[in-house]
């Protein structure tokens, strides 16, 4: 199982857009556990635990991005796939960040 987590600048739309995701993951048998948090509430201990961060568009500068300091993987979402709050695309797009090869599934 991997951890992705959803990093966006509002916690109302990563909720629903989390919900989406987990529910399209769970359906497919994908592999993967979505959570979610807003930038201001990061913790260090949160992210050491994820294996793929997926930012929200518009959420951080690559200041902010810079200086989470991580070796975790943290890639921006498409906004065709934020903006539609496309569950099933975000699960394919997190599944090819990190080469899971379970796409063909979808």
């Amino acid at each position: 199982m991997k951890n992705v987590l959803l990093l966006s600048g509002n916690e109302n739309s990563s909720h629903l857009f989390l919900g989406e995701a987990k529910r399209t993951a769970e359906t497919r048998q994908v592999p993967l556990n979505f959570k979610a948090t807003v930038m201001a509430e990061l913790t260090p201990e949160l992210l050491a635990e994820q294996d793929l961060v997926l930012l929200a568009p518009q959420t951080a500068s690559a200041a902010d991005t810079a200086a989470m300091n991580t070796q975790v993987p943290t890639v921006d979402i498409p906004n065709d796939i934020y903006g539609w709050l496309n569950g099933q695309a975000l699960v394919k797009f997190a599944c090819r960040q990190l080469d899971l090869g379970v796409v063909g599934a979808f």
